[in-house]
């Protein structure tokens, strides 16, 4: 299936270890290699996630036998790597790649690397806030945006077992130049990082003092959830793609100004927040234009629970018995004696439809999302 045998992926953190997993649990014949901290590689061996392991300082033992070679470590480390694999001359062709999330810089350093080695940046719009091997997904690059920014003039077929892997763990490529990818990242994920991280680390004292902030609803939440990621990997991104990132949040910081103002020209004038209420309507409606956005892959449904135990699994058992595959899955709203929302999502339109008439059959609320 594959056109190469061996993988090498260096650091075994979040994202390395999710690819590991998926390639272990479809029982595919590729050799996965890990390159990390002692403590992690003993892990992973724990978990049979790989089948080689390597320290960071074995270079010379874990370049050679690789096909290819995926960094997965923060940028800085993929940087300083690349500037060691620079200096290195592998014995027979070797594809490097990484997962970095930011381009411009590390496609500048890989098109140092000489031949046999051939270099290709990515970055898979994947993750979360934690970001060990112990919190592993096979499926978390299910329905993700893979970037690949190969050098101009380069051939398809000079990175088509990156392609392999970005089509087998499930996420749609997205060829780019590197210095579109940052511009575009740092208004998509990079300045709402820095929004959310802001957010959490100004709720003023007069809250904190009397502890009102655990009344904290939904939004506030769900806003501030990426403020738990880690500082390592975002003072590399903040560094990395500083220009991109200033741009972005002065944008968005002219945008929360225009709001402050006609919100003090209330009530007076009410039109002019109305029209950027229906400008932010408008723009989080384009997020999921039809064949825009590969997360309309998923065909979903609202599921209203009741507060009582067993609620979600008489939900799922019988759609496991159907043998209708829930791809993903969220538990909306929850509040004590009130029913609950539960979303879940299906790869077609017909397994949707058909758990949907399954668990209408049941009498239960379900609706299309």
């Amino acid at each position: 299936m594959f056109s190469f045998k061996r993988i090498t992926f260096v650091g075994f953190g979040l994202l390395a270890s999710s690819i590991a997993a998926a390639f272990k649990q479809a029982k595919e014949d590729v050799i996965i290699r890990a390159v990390s901290s002692p403590k992690t590689l003993e892990r992973a061996k724990e978990l049979h996630l790989a089948d080689e392991t390597f320290g960071y300082d074995e270079l010379e033992k874990w370049v050679e036998g690789s096909d290819v070679i995926l960094l997965c470590t923060p940028i800085s480390i993929i940087l300083s790597t690349l500037e060691k694999l620079s200096r290195f001359s592998p014995s027979h062709s070797i594809l490097v790649s990484d997962i970095g999330s930011t381009k411009a810089e590390i496609c500048k350093a890989g098109a140092a690397l000489k031949a046999p080695f051939r270099f290709v940046g990515s970055h898979p719009m994947a993750g979360s806030e934690k970001h060990s091997v112990e919190f592993n997904d096979p499926s978390l690059f299910e329905n993700a945006y893979w970037f690949v920014c190969p050098p101009k003039g380069t051939s398809e077929n000079d990175y088509k077992a990156l392609s392999e892997i970005i089509s087998f763990v499930g996420a749609t490529q997205i060829v780019f130049p590197p210095e579109h990818h940052d511009q575009t990242v740092a208004w998509v994920s990079h300045m709402p990082q820095m929004a959310s991280s802001s957010l959490a680390a100004n709720i003023p004292a007069r809250l904190l003092d009397n502890g009102y902030q655990h009344f904290a609803g939904r939004a506030f939440r769900d806003m501030t959830r990426i403020a738990a990621s880690s500082w390592t990997m975002w003072k590399d991104i903040a560094e990395t793609n500083k220009p991109e990132i200033l741009r972005a949040m002065d944008e968005y910081i002219a945008g929360l100004q225009e709001t402050r103002r006609a919100i003090e020209k209330l009530p007076v004038d009410e039109e002019t927040l109305h029209q950027i209420f229906a400008q932010g309507n408008s723009g989080r409606a384009s997020l999921f234009a039809p064949g825009k956005n590969a997360s309309n892959s998923f065909f979903q449904l609202t599921v209203q629970l009741k507060d009582v135990p067993g609620a979600i699994l008489a939900v799922l058992e019988p759609l496991a018995k159907a043998e209708l595959n829930v791809r993903d899955i969220e538990l909306m709203k929850v509040r004590e004696n009130v029913a609950g929302t539960l979303l879940i999502a299906f790869k077609t339109e017909a397994q949707a439809n058909a758990a949907r008439k399954l668990l209408r059959d049941l009498n239960f609320e379900v609706t299309e999302r």
